[in-house]
């Protein structure tokens, strides 16, 4: 049985006027060297991101060890749990490098195999993990707009605080 409410083949938005160029997969195959230029450096950015949080960690720890049995003054568990904390700030900051990176590499991904395919599921694909790629980039970006404004909110509100303190 027909579906009465479907469109009719004759709608032209539905209908597929051409396969995949030459032009098309051109285009695309000019972009995938700089992708997964862009795609290894967010691997390596990330991997000495982490490199940083592990070393901040232990060092962290060292230092707080030899602080704590050098001088009993108490320093060295405030030392060793600011260690931590920036320890895992530069792991969250290296997850936001890691993700982007990853997405990339599946577009570079997809751009190869729309290069040797030439269909248009491989074309759909592509421009579908590109549309993830550039998804991901905007909530990041969303997200660091709002933590800036939070931010300058909170040093706004402790300058006008400090200033109404002072004599």
């Amino acid at each position: 049985m027909d579906n009465p409410y479907a469109a009719s083949p004759s709608d032209p938005s539905l209908q597929s006027h051409a396969g995949v160029t030459p032009a098309m997969v051109e285009a695309l195959r000019a972009t995938k060297p700089w992708i997964r230029f862009c795609a290894i450096l967010g691997f390596i950015c990330t991997g000495f991101i982490f490199l940083a949080a592990l070393f901040m960690g232990l060092g962290g720890g060292v230092m707080a060890t030899s602080l704590g049995s050098s001088s009993s003054s108490g320093g060295a568990m405030p030392f060793a749990a600011m260690s931590a904390v920036f320890s895992i700030v530069y792991v969250l900051m290296g997850l936001l490098y890691l993700f982007p990176s990853i997405k990339l590499w599946k577009y570079g991904s997809r751009i190869a195999e729309l290069m040797s395919s030439q269909s248009s599921q491989d074309l759909e694909a592509a421009l579908d993990a590109q549309r993830s790629f550039w998804k991901l980039v905007g909530i990041l970006l969303a997200v660091f707009i709002a933590l800036y404004i939070a931010v300058i909110g909170v040093v706004v509100v402790m300058g006008v605080f400090g200033a109404a303190m002072t004599p």
